[in-house]
């Protein structure tokens, strides 16, 4: 059997709780594959930068065929599989990396946007450069709540680690 990026999707989306009913579980699910993809997982979405930080519209389009259009479809192909020893210890990794962020919408808003202008736009700037820089980009979380500097720094944290896999 032949297995997708879409059946992937999928995949991830149960394993690690991802929805698309709100717009905290769209932002969630935006986050999540955008970290999955920064941490070594290649499913090929390609991110821009969105109100929100990053954002890929292919993903949109995928997920709304995977978790309402033919979830049945994709629940059956992919009923017969799972994943491997070494996929499920490398995902554990991820969340141990991440830690709490997973579970906190702000914070995996926060890390997959201080990732994404370090990675994206400023990769030669140091990270007190960066986070000046970042602040030009992003002063809210999708709440409206303003960003301070020790939330960015434990951001930055964050994604060392995440970029040390």
């Amino acid at each position: 059997m032949e297995v997708g990026t879409k059946d992937i999707l999928y995949k991830l989306a149960r394993e690690f709780g991802l929805g698309r009913d709100s717009m905290v579980d769209r932002l969630k699910l935006q986050k999540t594959i955008y970290l999955l993809q920064a941490w070594g997982l290649p499913l090929g979405y390609g991110f821009g930068w969105y109100i929100y930080g990053p954002y890929s519209q292919e993903l949109v389009y995928d997920a709304y065929r995977v978790m309402t259009m033919e979830k049945d479809e994709y629940e059956k192909s992919t009923i017969e599989w799972r994943f491997s020893d070494n996929t499920k210890q490398w995902l554990d990794r991820f969340r141990q990396v991440l830690g709490g962020v997973l579970g906190d919408p702000k914070r995996l808003e926060l890390v997959a946007s201080v990732d994404f202008v370090r990675t994206t736009w400023y990769p030669q700037a140091r990270r007190g450069e960066i986070a000046k820089l970042f602040r030009k980009h992003k002063k809210v979380f999708y709440d409206r709540e303003q960003i301070d500097h020790s939330q960015i720094e434990e951001a930055f944290d964050v994604c060392e680690r995440l970029r040390q896999n």
